[in-house]
């Protein structure tokens, strides 16, 4: 029996395009920014050039612990959850990364990819895409990088009154923790999420939620 979804999409998923867009300036070196990635999804219209849906947007930051001095430094001073993070994974006593996770990952790649914010616009939430297309993202970016990181907490989705309310809060951290394990991250410390580029588990991941994700498209 076919499963027919109670509710759809604004459009086909199948549709959506992922831009990537990269800026520094020519002088800084790793040392003076990380690596930013501005990740837009979209739907274009037959010319490719007029957005008809605006789908998600990502912020991905990457940095390379063997060309940077001190990761800790460096993210720490771009924003709260990046310093969280960095707090977590490049401890400020040493500045290189966490004994306990360089033992836990295999020793592939030089980078760590950080998954900075994801925002689905409205009309797109509740179909399971937003997991997908960041895991696209993350997949497309991950060349060289040894783990991808996140931090399982509301950026701003909650209202004044809401991120006042430890309940809510703490709803919010457990869902989006339930969300990126889809893509196969696991729990290190503090609210800190890891997975292992090294490992086939977020390809395998991708192709469950591809699978899942094909009762949206539209044939034809």
């Amino acid at each position: 029996m076919t499963h027919v979804p109670s509710r759809i999409p604004p459009a086909d998923p199948w549709s959506i395009t992922l831009t990537y867009r990269h800026e520094h300036r020519w002088w800084f070196n790793a040392d003076d920014a990380p690596e930013t990635w501005y990740v837009s999804a979209d739907i274009h219209d037959d010319s490719g050039t007029h957005v008809e849906s605006h789908v998600a947007d990502m912020n991905i930051v990457i940095v390379d612990v063997f060309d940077t001095r001190d990761p800790f430094g460096l993210l720490d001073g771009q924003d709260a959850d990046l310093g969280a993070i960095a707090e977590t994974i490049f401890p400020a006593s040493t500045g290189r990364l966490d004994q306990d996770l360089d033992d836990q990952l295999e020793p592939i790649g030089s980078r760590i990819l950080i998954l900075n914010s994801v925002r689905l616009a409205p009309d797109w939430r509740g179909f399971g895409l937003g997991v997908l297309l960041t895991g696209t993202a993350i997949k497309k970016l991950s060349g060289g990088v040894r783990a991808a990181v996140c931090y399982a907490a509301p950026k701003d989705e909650l209202d004044a009154e809401e991120a006042d309310d430890l309940v809510a809060r703490e709803h919010a951290i457990t869902t989006l923790s339930r969300v990126w394990a889809q893509l196969g991250f696991e729990h290190f410390r503090h609210g800190v999420h890891v997975l292992d580029l090294s490992l086939v588990t977020l390809d395998e991941h991708l192709e469950r939620l591809r699978k899942r994700a094909e009762q949206y498209r539209i044939l034809g």
